[in-house]
Order: C-alpha cells, then structure tokens, then sequence
C-alpha cells in the first residue's frame, strides 16, 4: 500500500499537460518557469474552477459541474412526478447524495453511477498547483513597478483560491464549524508543500483548517488591496473581503463578520431594483452585483418540469410571498411545477455565472445583517438596514418592518437569505451551520421523495417502479460527506465519517 493521500500529491509532469507545455520537468519535485507570466498562465489554467461550454442537453452533464449534489441534499429541489418519461441519468447519478446514502457513489440498485472521489480530487489539484505557484512567485524577477504589482496579484489570488477550496472542503467532509467542539471535530488534510511527501496524512481538525483558511484570505487581502480588479472571473479584494465575511459568519465571529461584509459594501454596494428590472436572466456576467464567479451552472439543464428528473421545489417557491419579484426573475410556476430562471441557456451557449460559487453584494448585506442582529442590541438597527436594503430591491411596494428584534430578526434574515440565495451553493451549508450556532440554534429535519417510472407495453403508459421517502435528522451523521474510499485505503488508520444506512419508507 502507498503511504501517500494521491489525490493531493500530483508529480509536476501532470501539469505540464494543461499548462501549454510551458512548465518543464526536470525531476519529480522541481520546475522552471521563464518569469512570472507563466505563473500567471498555470493559474489561470489550473487553480480556477473551469467554467465548462455544456450546451443545453435535457440530461445534463454532471460530470464537468462541481460538486453539483449540493443543490439536491437539502430542500430547494424535489424529484418532479409529471411528465412521460422515466429513469434518467440526472437521478441516478445523484440517488446517493439526494437521499443520503452510506454510499453515496451508488444509485437505488447498487450500481455505481458517481465517481465519489470526484471532486476531492479536483479541488485538491487545485490546492497542489497554488502550493507550487506560491513556492516559485518570490523567485520571479520584478523590474518595473507593474512587475511587482503583477507579482503581488497572483499571490494574492493564489492565496485566495487555495484558502476558498480548503473552506469548500471543510464544510462538505467536515463537521460544520461549532467553536465548543471545533478543536477535536475532524475536517481533511492540510497540504500546503508543493513537492511529494511519502507519508500518511491524518485528517486535520475544523479548526486547524479554518486557521489555514484565515491565514490565506487574510494573505489575499494584503496582496490584493491596491490591486484593480482584473475581471469577474479573477479574484479581487473585493471577493476577498466578502469570503472573510462568510467565514467569520460560519464561525460565529460576528464583529469580524460585520467588519468585512461593510468592507466589501464600501467597494461595491450595488444591487439591481427587480422593480425596473428589464433583462433577460437576473444572473449574468455583467451584472453590477457580480463580484466574482468561477465554475459551470448545469442547473438550467439539471431542473426540469417537463420530465421525471427533478425541479424545484414546492417548499422553496412557496417561501416567497406574492409581492417578491424573485418569483418573476428566480424561480417561476409552470404548469407542471416550478422552473429554474435565475440564469438560462440561450441556444448552445454557456452560462457564464457559477451554480455554486459566484458572489454577490447580496450576500455581503445578508452576512451583514445576520452577525448585526446576532450580536443585538445596539446593532439591531444596523441589521435592520442591511436587511430592508436588500428588501427593498426585491419587493413590490415594499415598506419597512422595524419591530423584529433578537431571535425573530434572526430567523427572518435566515429565510432572507434562503430566498435571496436560492440554487446558489449555500443552503446545504447554512443549514449546517444553523445547527450548531451558539445563540440561536435552528434544526431542520429534510425529506426527500425518490421516484423512478418505467415504460409498460401492457399498459402502454409509465408505471411507478420505486417510490420511497427518505428523512434525514438534525446532527445525522450523513450531514457530512463520506472521505473517498481511496484515500482511506492509501492512508491507513484515516478515519472516516460515520453514516448509516438509510432505506427509506416505501410510498407504493
């Protein structure tokens, strides 16, 4: 057996593959590069999420998404029962992660479907490839003053990548952050060396990984702080500020929460009015509210209502009331169910918005209302802003609610963000994190419908085949994600997350 985690450990050959042969190999720990533009360019080819070109297909592509389950264990989706026809891919890919599976790789049958180590793989690439970036950038000559200030970018924005990727990591194979237990709740391993190491790797603790988290944003922002922002799709201070307010919000840190979600509002505090709203989708890459986005929406071809796949759900949409102009520009009702709108695909053209990591100045006003008003008394009034300033650009004839206070604020501006950032990567966390907070603690018991239909020549119509309702408990083991089996094997004694078995409770 290897004694090494491989998904994180990458021999520098594979680089050079993707990375227009510009990198070198001349041994399995060393690499030259010319200056500090072909750092540039393996960044931007090797560390960022790819946003791939998938063309509308009514089953999707999941294979080139990120971790694309996120949007389907928590309830903003549902499995739709109209429609004519039957098993598709997008369900059995996704069985395991909608109905949470001890084995989450595998479909109703047992057959697997998902390359489970999928997206540990990609982001710890990632991590491997900032690592080397990071080890060679004070190498690179800067003669110019455009030079340093170049330099100073990509370690900044390899700090702020790595630094995104080990928070992503953390809150699907780790516990969610509780600042009592934080200190022995295991995450996943640090690697921060560019070169090979022959060695066991244990998992690191929630808070050692939150630590290094800090450690590279805080990084990010000091190299990034007198940068111009490139363009939406690199990161920025901005983007840097708004990821330190999130960080701090799941570690209930709400001082630090409030002081960088106002430190991204003073840089960009635009937000668009739905009240003279024109455009055709309300994510887009131009978007005034964009700050920064990387990776693919499948979601427009992933949420359906005209097939047996799945579709938002009912839960979701009815969290809006009539006045919200979100059900015009979010999600709609059709016939058949509740449609997907927020980005869409013109014909064989991509979306340019992530699914699960754009960020927007929304968020940076609903961070700042949550720690405002978790932190109460006289902050009350500064959550009460925040929250009515979003409002107040979503809502029809909007008039402001100044009576909420303590935990009733707090609950409001938590189903603010549920209906602000709905299909945007965050419920699956939120929900996590709820369950743990400190001074108003929020647990949510989540049931899933799984349905799959078959064609019968004797009755010429689709029949129900399987039906089952799945529940998953507030503190259930299967609130975090199962470590690769591989890594397991090639990392002995690694403990892994503890999940059950979950049959479900036949509806047939």
């Amino acid at each position: 057996m290897k004694n090494k985690l491989y998904t994180i450990i990458c021999l520098l050959g594979t680089f050079c593959c993707a990375c227009n042969e510009f990198l070198t190999e001349y041994s399995n720990d060393q690499a030259y590069v010319r200056a500090y533009t072909d750092l540039d360019e393996l960044l931007a080819g090797s560390v960022y999420m790819k946003c791939q070109g998938i063309f509308y297909d009514y089953q999707g592509d999941l294979s080139k998404s990120y971790y694309p389950y996120i949007h389907f264990m928590a309830d903003e989706t549902q499995v739709n029962t109209s429609g004519s026809s039957g098993y598709l891919r997008t369900l059995q890919y996704l069985f395991g992660y909608y109905t949470w599976q001890q084995e989450v790789s595998k479909d109703h049958e047992g057959t697997i479907m998902w390359p489970e180590a999928q997206d540990w793989q990609n982001l710890y690439n990632y991590i491997n490839v900032s690592n080397l970036i990071l080890s060679l950038i004070d190498k690179q000559e800067a003669v110019t003053q455009a030079d340093q200030e170049n330099i100073n970018r990509i370690k900044g924005e390899s700090h702020f990548l790595r630094g995104a990727y080990y928070f992503i990591l953390a809150n699907l194979y780790g516990k969610p952050y509780s600042p009592a237990t934080a200190s022995t709740d295991p995450a996943v391993p640090l690697k921060l060396t560019e070169y090979v190491e022959d060695k066991i790797y244990r998992r690191s603790t929630v808070e050692e990984v939150y630590r290094q988290v800090l450690e590279d944003l805080h990084s990010a922002e000091k190299y990034l702080k007198t940068i111009p922002r490139k363009s939406v799709v690199r990161a920025s201070h901005t983007a840097v500020c708004l990821l330190l307010s999130r960080v701090y919000l799941y570690m209930q840190n709400y001082e630090e929460t409030v002081k960088w979600a106002k430190a991204c509002l003073e840089e960009q505090p635009e937000l668009i009015d739905l009240n003279s709203f024109t455009g055709g989708e309300f994510l887009y890459k131009d978007s005034p509210e964009l700050i920064f986005t990387m990776g693919s929406n499948h979601l427009p071809t992933n949420l359906t209502t005209n097939a047996k796949e799945f579709g938002v759900s009912e839960e979701l949409y009815n969290c809006y009331t009539e006045e919200d102009l979100r059900t015009q520009y979010f999600i709609t009702k059709q016939d058949e169910g509740y449609a997907y709108v927020k980005a869409r695909y013109a014909y064989q053209k991509r979306i340019d918005v992530s699914d699960n990591f754009a960020l927007r100045t929304a968020e940076a006003y609903l961070n700042l209302a949550e720690a405002s008003a978790c932190l109460g008394g006289t902050y009350t009034q500064q959550a009460l802003d925040a929250y009515n300033s979003l409002r107040r650009h979503r809502i029809s004839d909007f008039m402001e609610e100044q009576t909420l206070t303590g935990e009733a604020l707090v609950k409001e501006i938590r189903q603010e963000r549920r209906r602000e950032l709905c299909l945007e990567g965050h419920r699956w966390f939120d929900l996590r994190r709820y369950m743990v907070n400190d001074s108003y603690p929020e647990e949510k018991t989540l049931s899933n419908v799984y349905m799959v239909t078959k064609y019968s020549y004797v009755s010429g119509s689709y029949e129900v085949v399987f039906y089952r309702r799945y529940t998953l408990p507030p503190h259930d083991g299967a609130w975090t994600l199962p470590i690769p089996s591989e890594e397991l094997d090639a990392n002995q004694g690694m403990r892994d997350n503890e999940r059950l078995p979950r049959n479900g409770v036949s509806l047939l």
